[in-house]
């Protein structure tokens, strides 16, 4: 049991620390929503890259949270993949309420998460819809309804 302990608190630490991951993530798309809407090629630019840091650790923590899943259902003889948050909890009790609240608060975040790339996919859709709408009227009244269909030219800027 002193082994299940020890694993059940790391793996409230390491869902503290997806917590916070999961709320930078947020903090990035949130940023990254406004630069879309700014129309500011640079903001957006940077609001992507801090996003893809971001997201760029995940790989990390879920590797550690397979480790850490891996060992509970090992030391409690059962196959692993097996495990929840959820069924951890209902496993140790009362000993499981802080992760009881942790993963309430890691569902939700997540969730926050969701809408807010849901949101943004929605801005960037919109833009990419103008920006060809607006391209398609200026070629086709500049009579290039060939470049349209054979999908674009090279221009010379400078002639």
């Amino acid at each position: 049991m002193n082994q299940v302990m020890t694993l059940l608190r790391q793996l409230e630490a390491h869902v503290q620390e997806e917590i916070g991951a999961q709320s930078r993530v947020l903090a990035a798309l949130e940023a990254q929503g406004e630069a879309l809407r700014s129309h500011e090629s640079a903001r957006i630019v940077t609001a992507t890259a801090a996003l893809d840091s971001e997201i760029a650790a995940q790989a990390r923590r879920t590797e550690r949270r397979n480790e850490l899943l891996a060992s509970l259902a090992t030391a409690w003889g059962l196959p692993a993949g097996t495990l929840t948050l959820g069924s951890i909890v209902q496993r140790v009790g009362d000993e499981g309420r802080r992760l009881a609240r942790q993963r309430d608060e890691l569902a939700e975040t997540v969730g926050n998460v969701a809408r807010q790339s849901r949101r943004n996919g929605l801005v960037a859709r919109l833009h990419q819809r103008v920006t060809s709408e607006v391209l398609q009227a200026v070629l086709v009244e500049s009579g290039s309804e060939a470049v349209l269909a054979e999908g674009g030219a090279l221009v010379d800027a400078e002639g």
